[in-house]
Protein backbone atom coordinates (compact mmCIF):
# COMPACT_ATOMS: atom_id res chain seq x y z
CA UNK A 1 0.00 0.00 0.00
CA UNK A 2 1.42 3.50 -1.16
CA UNK A 3 0.84 6.45 1.15
CA UNK A 4 0.82 9.66 0.98
CA UNK A 5 3.47 11.80 2.42
CA UNK A 6 1.70 14.55 4.56
CA UNK A 7 1.65 18.33 3.37
CA UNK A 8 5.02 20.11 5.17
CA UNK A 9 4.78 22.49 8.10
CA UNK A 10 4.38 25.76 7.04
CA UNK A 11 4.93 29.55 8.28
CA UNK A 12 3.48 32.33 10.49
CA UNK A 13 4.68 35.53 11.61
CA UNK A 14 2.75 38.06 12.87
CA UNK A 15 4.74 41.38 12.40
CA UNK A 16 4.23 44.98 12.75
CA UNK A 17 4.04 47.76 10.17
CA UNK A 18 3.28 51.57 10.42
CA UNK A 19 1.28 50.38 14.17
CA UNK A 20 -0.58 47.84 12.82
CA UNK A 21 -0.21 44.30 13.40
CA UNK A 22 -0.53 41.72 10.36
CA UNK A 23 -0.12 38.05 10.02
CA UNK A 24 1.67 36.10 7.55
CA UNK A 25 0.42 32.63 6.70
CA UNK A 26 1.93 29.95 4.37
CA UNK A 27 1.41 26.38 3.90
CA UNK A 28 1.50 23.76 1.51
CA UNK A 29 -1.44 21.88 0.37
CA UNK A 30 0.21 18.47 -0.10
CA UNK A 31 0.72 16.61 -2.99
CA UNK A 32 -2.49 15.73 -3.70
CA UNK A 33 -3.19 19.51 -4.19
CA UNK A 34 0.26 20.43 -5.13
CA UNK A 35 0.15 24.19 -4.20
CA UNK A 36 1.53 26.49 -1.71
CA UNK A 37 -0.43 29.51 -0.06
CA UNK A 38 0.46 32.39 1.72
CA UNK A 39 -2.14 34.90 3.27
CA UNK A 40 -1.39 38.08 4.41
CA UNK A 41 -4.16 38.96 7.37
CA UNK A 42 -4.94 42.30 8.78
CA UNK A 43 -7.84 43.63 10.87
CA UNK A 44 -7.85 40.15 13.21
CA UNK A 45 -8.63 37.81 10.20
CA UNK A 46 -9.17 39.86 6.91
CA UNK A 47 -7.29 38.71 3.77
CA UNK A 48 -5.91 40.88 2.36
CA UNK A 49 -3.43 39.24 0.06
CA UNK A 50 -2.72 35.84 -1.08
CA UNK A 51 0.27 34.11 -3.30
CA UNK A 52 -0.45 30.77 -4.43
CA UNK A 53 2.37 28.71 -6.53
CA UNK A 54 1.53 25.43 -7.93
CA UNK A 55 4.50 22.91 -7.93
CA UNK A 56 2.56 19.89 -9.90
CA UNK A 57 6.14 19.61 -11.69
CA UNK A 58 8.20 18.66 -8.39
CA UNK A 59 5.61 16.08 -7.20
CA UNK A 60 7.56 13.30 -7.82
CA UNK A 61 11.26 14.80 -7.49
CA UNK A 62 13.19 13.34 -4.94
CA UNK A 63 14.23 16.01 -3.16
CA UNK A 64 10.60 17.58 -2.71
CA UNK A 65 10.47 18.10 0.19
CA UNK A 66 13.77 20.53 0.52
CA UNK A 67 12.80 22.23 -2.78
CA UNK A 68 8.94 22.68 -1.46
CA UNK A 69 10.34 23.83 2.08
CA UNK A 70 12.24 26.68 0.38
CA UNK A 71 9.70 27.51 -2.12
CA UNK A 72 7.07 27.97 0.91
CA UNK A 73 10.33 30.37 3.12
CA UNK A 74 10.77 32.43 -0.25
CA UNK A 75 7.19 33.07 -1.07
CA UNK A 76 6.83 34.11 2.73
CA UNK A 77 9.40 36.09 2.81
CA UNK A 78 8.15 37.77 -0.52
CA UNK A 79 4.83 38.33 1.39
CA UNK A 80 6.63 40.17 4.21
CA UNK A 81 9.04 42.09 1.94
CA UNK A 82 5.97 43.42 -0.19
CA UNK A 83 4.34 44.67 3.20
CA UNK A 84 7.55 46.53 4.50
CA UNK A 85 7.78 47.86 1.11
CA UNK A 86 4.43 49.41 1.02
CA UNK A 87 2.43 47.48 -2.03
CA UNK A 88 -0.68 47.04 0.09
CA UNK A 89 -0.90 50.82 1.34
CA UNK A 90 -3.59 51.37 -1.06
Amino acid sequence: MHSTPPPLVGFNNNVRYRGLRFHIQTEDSGVTRPHILTHLFADGGRVIKSMRTDYAEFVDHPDRPAMIHRMMREQHRAMAIDLRDGRFDA
